[in-house]
């Protein structure tokens, strides 16, 4: 089965953009069919820093004498023969180059140099972009009937000194021993005793295996930067809780606090966005070993230790520091947050008083103020009736020294009032005509 495109003509209705490619993803790194006796080295390399074409062009020193399958700029296999092949696969964060090839059990051995069997020239292998993550052999030999003892010994003499573990895989459809250990060219190595059964079942269980190593890397690229977190993060909340604790002292400034925490939450989000890509990929990567060691179904062997029973002895704890390191900091960033809402709250609480205060102040000012205005208005009526009265007065002495009849101390007597009605009145007109757009927008008449 290969990739298949939706004919031109279909009576449908247009296609959806992500139509093909979401129909042809299960097509995609499919299990190639593995003969038994042979070898697949794998080799998984961090491209962090390395373009796609340093790549191709290093591929391509192969490919001018070998034929080349499938070519794109993030996946190619280059066919040696009918059987020997290199597949490469670029991914996000590193690249992959698979071989696949036939091998002569009678080289086999732990001193073995398996790296010089393969089909490359020399300084091709040493001269690929990128830095070594995994590097893996997986021998698949037959088991000739042999028994668990049997089995076991030749395991031990073919991988070399170490301790031995094995497991059965897929209801006894082959036994695998490993060491765990690196040998001296830099790779681990996987022996593969095979009942009888079809290259593509081999090719599917050699797969799966191969996720197992490459995912498990992968995954435990996050545990150095979260055990180093550990002390990082003990650090951060205790700045977190002394800071609280400001809280609750009246000596400490609210303004300076809330900065403080304002650039303690900085801190926590620059860590987060360091690390939590990495955490949230090894995860995915976690899963994705689950996935396969279920699939392999790997059981005891007498006398050892299983394969993934070791493999999770170490791999289960590592990822648990790495969860927990991620739900710390995300822990961490929520309590600054809700620290500084709650400081930000009483910030906001007390300028709004301090508001409230000055407003209330303004209020007594101005009440005071109109009171001082209707005590001035009330001295000046009294002061100008004083005037107007005496003025009357002087009136009405012109007048009677003239011969007219006028009692002095009667007009001015008479002249008070009207002059206190005329001065009260003229001074509220003039308030009214000054302060009459405000009256007006008062409701006043």
């Amino acid at each position: 089965m290969g990739e298949s495109a939706v004919p031109v003509n279909a009576p449908l209705p247009r296609d959806a953009p992500e139509r093909a490619a979401a129909h042809n993803e299960v097509h995609v790194r499919p299990a190639r069919p593995l003969p038994i006796p042979s070898m697949t080295t794998q080799l998984t390399v961090v491209t962090d820093k390395v373009s796609a074409a340093a790549e191709t062009a290093h591929l391509h020193r192969l490919a001018a004498t070998h034929s080349a399958v499938g070519a794109t700029d993030v996946g190619l296999t280059l066919d040696f023969d009918d059987v020997t092949a290199l597949s490469w696969e670029r991914h996000d964060d590193y690249s992959l180059y698979t071989f696949h090839q036939p091998l002569d059990p009678a080289v086999l051995g732990a001193q073995a140099d398996l790296l010089a069997l393969l089909p490359l020239p020399a300084g091709w292998l040493a001269a690929i972009p990128g830095r070594t993550l995994a590097a893996v052999h997986v021998v698949l030999l037959s088991a000739h009937g042999w028994s668990d003892e049997d089995a076991a010994g030749f395991a031990q003499r073919t991988l070399g000194p170490g301790r031995l573990v094995g497991s059965r895989l897929r209801d006894d459809a082959a036994r695998l021993y490993t060491t765990y250990r690196l040998y001296s060219d830099g790779t681990s190595r996987f022996l593969m005793l095979c009942e009888p059964m079809t290259e593509g079942r081999a090719g599917r269980i050699t797969g799966s295996l191969l996720d197992v190593e490459r995912y498990r890397m992968l995954a435990l690229l996050a545990y150095p930067p979260a055990r180093a977190m550990v002390p990082r993060m003990t650090e951060l909340e205790a700045r977190l809780a002394e800071l609280a604790r400001g809280i609750e002292d009246e000596q400490r400034d609210d303004r300076q606090l809330l900065d403080e925490l304002i650039g303690l939450s900085a801190v926590v989000e620059y860590e987060i966005a360091t690390h939590a890509g990495r955490f949230d990929a090894a995860s995915a990567y976690y899963a994705i070993v689950q996935q396969r060691i279920e699939y392999l179904r790997g059981s005891s062997l007498p006398g050892l230790m299983g394969v993934f029973t070791f493999l999770r002895r170490r791999l289960v704890p590592a990822m648990a520091t790495v969860e927990a390191a991620k739900h710390r900091m995300e822990g961490l960033s929520g309590r600054v947050s809700r620290t500084a809402d709650v400081l930000r709250t009483r910030v906001e609480v007390t300028a709004e008083m301090h508001t409230q205060q000055l407003l209330s102040g303004l209020r007594r000012g101005q009440t005071l103020q109109l009171r001082l205005q209707q005590t001035v208005e009330g001295l000046s009526i009294a002061a100008i009736s004083y005037y107007m009265v005496g003025l009357v007065g002087y009136l009405a002495k012109g007048l009677k020294s003239l011969g007219l009849p006028i009692d002095e101390s009667v007009t001015t007597a008479a002249a008070i009032p009207v002059a206190v009605i005329v001065v009260w009145r003229t001074v509220h007109r003039v308030r009214r005509h000054i302060h009459g757009a405000d009256t007006d927008g008062d409701g006043g008449t």
